[in-house]
């Protein structure tokens, strides 16, 4: 289904936890920008409230958290003013793809976009290296973001073009969706728990970096309140790796999480068959978005 958008400013929100969401911004950026398109480009942070600025399309990304968007994204959509019926593209970003228990997870935010009178008219799940539990083999992760470029570029025509694309989740996955809102209390408890090691040199670094504003500073050393999303970026962008787990320590991967890392020591190497790397149910989602094309 197509519809005719004239678009000339288009905003990019985004939650972005260890960067890969802000890599999926970024190319999104960047395609607008070769297409002659003015950017407005937002990051989703505890300390912002969405501005009212005259873009005739919103893309919003979030990473994926429990089957849906983090509880920061919730905020950031209540706090909209709802005040125009502007198209809004909603794009989810997981590590295991449009699969079975994910089909819903945009759910709950297209509801709340459309309760203040946005027109959702798009929505997608785009594919990146996954960050917690179970880590991406790093043949299949650098196809991810190698091959990124060419899905946003075909995400950008559907958008000019005004096609229409709206999803149906299962109804499992609905109710995985609900149940999957009780992780934004987990997430709380995961967060008074972080633990900090004697490596910690006081740089602040964590404070700054926090999206949801969650750690404070107190003699040189940081202090974690309630309001944890589980985004891991304290853990894995700590410059002296001096944070960690004290619960739940088996979801944060062991070999840390850096695209740029994984990017530097894949130069050069020569890459399996997806269908060899990507084995198993859990990667079923990733197989199919890579050979999609």
């Amino acid at each position: 289904m197509t519809a005719s958008l004239r678009i000339k400013t288009v905003k990019i929100a985004y939650f972005s936890g260890t960067g890969s969401t802000a890599r999926v911004a970024g190319a999104f950026e960047n395609e607008l920008n070769r297409r002659g398109l003015s950017v407005i480009r937002s990051e989703i942070r505890g300390d912002d409230l969405p501005s009212d600025e005259k873009e005739d399309l919103l893309i919003l990304l979030f990473a994926v958290h429990a089957f849906n968007a983090p509880r920061i994204v919730y905020q950031w959509i209540d706090g909209l003013s709802g005040a125009r019926q502007i198209p809004v593209a909603v794009i989810s970003v997981s590590g295991g793809g449009e699969i079975s228990p994910n089909t819903a997870c945009r759910l709950s935010s297209i509801r709340r976009l459309e309760k203040k009178n946005y027109r959702v008219v798009y929505e997608k799940m785009m594919v990146m290296p996954s960050n917690w539990v179970m880590r991406t083999d790093d043949g299949l992760a650098i196809r991810l973001l190698r091959v990124l470029p060419s899905k946003v570029e075909r995400i950008v025509d559907d958008l000019l073009q005004g096609v229409v694309r709206r999803t149906k989740p299962k109804l499992i996955d609905c109710v995985f969706s609900r149940i999957g809102e009780m992780e934004k209390t987990g997430a709380r408890f995961f967060g008074r728990n972080l633990r900090v090691n004697d490596t910690c040199n006081g740089c602040g670094w964590c404070a700054k970096n926090c999206p949801s504003n969650n750690i404070t500073m107190l003699d040189n050393k940081p202090v974690f309140g309630e309001e944890c999303i589980l985004c891991l970026k304290c853990i894995y962008g700590c410059p002296k790796q001096a944070i960690g787990a004290g619960k739940l320590r088996s979801i944060v991967l062991k070999e840390g999480y850096d695209l740029q890392a994984l990017e530097k020591r894949m130069q050069g190497a020569q890459l399996a068959p997806v269908e060899d790397l990507a084995r198993g149910y859990i990667w079923k989602g990733v197989k199919e978005y890579l050979l999609e094309d």
